[in-house]
């Protein structure tokens, strides 16, 4: 059985976690005692490393462990808003710990690096200076490091607990970039299958609707409300994994994330 590992298994982690831990022998870093024994319960060997840069555990600890994993998955958060020089601690930290790792790797990283430009953009979209600093900075180091690594760019996580209708909005008539968790489970899973190494992907929902059609929906609201005249919006696309995997997304609309299956 292969062995596969992760980085910083929080929220979207944890759901990677049982995802694969069927097919694949699993281990993972955590933040706190109380999270690792969660992950022991459900048969996931873990161990406490905390990468950040306020409370550095010595991430050489076991190191040794990382080197026999067949694929690492690292989902440590690398926010736009943390300033650089932290997240750049963040960075230094995991790259001591996996040290000279060749096999193939994944970062979880974001759509925020792209502008808030009214219009449709994919991996392609090339005016540097547009990109957000702190995250095209991150996913650079890790590709100088880390050549064999894949960026998957994650649009706003759904699913689970996660209810877009229980958020405090603004702009409701802005279309949505989402993605539920399954999608991303799904998509690794299939990337690993495939052996795919280099890329930078998007991971959005294909389907945008606005906000406002998010929450109605969610909450059962019908409304004799016109739809407003169609405006150009920042629109995010993943038409690229889609054709490249031959992924289908299995939660196309980010309205129905929550449905029932």
């Amino acid at each position: 059985m292969k062995k596969i590992g992760i980085i910083g298994c929080g929220w979207l982690g944890i759901r990677i976690s049982k995802h694969l831990q069927s097919q694949y022998e699993l281990y993972a870093t955590t933040t706190s005692e109380e999270k690792k024994s969660e992950l022991i319960a459900v048969g996931i060997d873990a161990v406490v490393i905390r990468f950040s840069d306020d409370e550095v555990t010595d991430p050489l600890k076991n190191k040794s462990k990382i080197q026999e994993m067949d694929a690492v998955i690292i989902t440590v958060p690398f926010s736009k808003r943390t300033p650089i020089d932290q997240l750049k601690t963040r960075f230094e930290n995991i790259s001591l710990f996996l040290g000279e790792f060749t096999k193939p790797a994944f970062l979880m990283s974001s759509i925020g690096i792209y502008p808030q430009l009214n219009i449709s953009m994919d991996e392609g979209y090339m005016i540097e200076e547009h990109l957000e600093s702190n995250l095209l900075s991150i996913e650079k180091l890790m590709k100088s490091n880390y050549p064999q690594i894949n960026i998957l760019r994650l649009a706003g996580l759904m699913g689970d607990n996660r209810v877009f209708s229980k958020y405090t909005i603004s702009d409701p008539d802005q279309a949505v970039n989402h993605v539920h968790y399954e999608d991303i489970c799904l998509i690794v899973e299939k990337m690993i299958i495939m052996n795919i190494s280099s890329k930078t992907y998007n991971v959005v929902a294909p389907e945008h609707p606005t906000k406002q059609e998010v929450i109605n929906y969610q909450k059962n609201i019908t409304t004799d409300r016109l739809s407003a005249e169609q405006k150009a919006q920042r629109i995010i696309s993943s038409k690229n994994l889609e054709s490249d995997l031959g992924y289908v997304y299995k939660n196309p609309d980010p309205k129905k994330f929550n449905d029932k299956k």
